[in-house]
């Protein structure tokens, strides 16, 4: 018989207080498991959330003296100059992984001369401006270079639809869609593609670019030291007090799970050092047969670690579980069933080492003298 097996009919000749020991460590597995899925839901959530709403952030350059705006930037009349942003900005900004930045959306504006006044003209990509501004719709199509779409009140100023053409510097560009009114700057803009859009207001860099960031406040303080010769402004505080609470609740889930984690320990290290002074008498029996202690100590290891590891694992199956029980309630959408190999990996690890402490702490009780222990008879 191996000490394994050995080790195995222990726990089953103990039921009560082996089911005890793992329902503990199924307790506070699961428990601090749900916690932190349930705080790194809301995060991913809360991210996924910004870009419902927009850019929450603007970069642009420091100027004066314009004549057309557009997104809060003033854009000059053909008599002045601009500054405008490097065009290595955008790529400075898609590689610091750390402003944990969700979608950038750059832009190329300026303007252009028509038969009778000047149009702003809005170079963008339209995938990514699309995907950031959900609330655009256009009857038409995006432009390809060549093409425009125009805002819907410069189309009923202009009297233009889809299939006219806008003459710009002397060319003609066909109108290949209109975009739908939204009560803002986009209504009186030429919006084409970034080539097009050089080719009109000879602009060959940024003039705006519109950002989604997860923690708005923090990444508009690190842009403002990493470009300080641009301006960096925070647009929108529509996610400031779920993003509060978020971080609220991901840091109780950390205190809460501490707690748990010390809880635990106390309540697995008192039971394991009663079981075995309970089982002073078994060890003197088993010294006298002739086990040593190191054979003593290896039975209790794989006693703890058995129930440790089972807890373990059913813990952090719950604790994935639970959340998604608890999803509708909290966000009132389902949430996946999702499997994190590193969580598991740490929730088993901690509950196997809570466990071999437990036991090493009470080390002593293997040394004790098989005839001291046989009198406990």
């Amino acid at each position: 018989m191996t000490l394994t097996n050995i080790a195995i009919k222990n726990l089953l000749r103990r039921k009560g207080k082996t089911i005890f020991l793992l329902l503990t460590f199924i307790l506070v597995v699961s428990l601090t498991v749900s916690l932190n899925t349930l705080a790194k839901t809301m995060q991913d959530e809360l991210a996924k959330t910004l870009g419902q709403y927009g850019a929450n952030i603007i970069i642009t350059p420091k100027s004066e003296h314009f004549t057309l705006s557009y997104g809060g930037l003033s854009v000059p009349g053909v008599n002045y100059e601009i500054e405008h942003l490097n065009k290595d900005l955008v790529s400075q900004l898609s590689s610091a992984k750390d402003l944990r930045i969700t979608g950038i959306a750059p832009k190329i504006i300026g303007s252009a001369s028509g038969v009778s006044k000047h149009y702003l003209i809005i170079g963008v990509d339209f995938p990514t401006e699309l995907k950031m501004k959900p609330w655009w719709h256009i009857q038409g199509q995006a432009p390809k270079d060549g093409q425009v779409i125009i805002g819907s009140s410069l189309a009923r100023q202009d009297n233009l639809v889809i299939g006219s053409t806008l003459k710009l510097n002397g060319q003609s560009y066909p109108v290949a869609g209109v975009m739908q009114e939204t009560g803002g700057s986009e209504d009186n803009g030429v919006f084409t593609t970034f080539k097009t859009s050089r080719d009109l207001t000879g602009i060959d860099a940024w003039s705006m670019i519109e950002l989604n960031a997860s923690q708005p406040d923090k990444t508009v303080a690190r842009l403002s030291e990493m470009f300080p010769d641009a301006k960096v402004s925070e647009l929108s505080q529509l996610v400031q007090g779920t993003q509060e609470s978020v971080d609220r609740f991901s840091n109780f889930s950390l205190i809460t799970s501490l707690l748990l984690g010390i809880i635990g320990i106390l309540i697995v290290g008192i039971t394991t050092s009663g079981n075995i002074n309970d089982r002073i008498t078994e060890i003197g029996v088993f010294r006298a047969l002739g086990f040593r202690r190191y054979h003593i100590l290896s039975i209790l290891t794989r006693e703890i670690v058995l129930i440790s590891l089972s807890g373990g694992v059913i813990g952090y199956l719950l604790g994935e579980l639970i959340p998604t029980l608890l999803g509708p309630v909290v966000f009132q959408k389902s949430v996946a069933f999702q499997f994190h190999p590193l969580t598991a990996l740490a929730a088993l690890s901690t509950s196997v080492l809570i466990g071999i402490l437990s036991v090493l702490l009470r080390k002593r009780v293997t040394e004790i003298d098989p005839l001291e222990a046989l009198s406990y008879i």
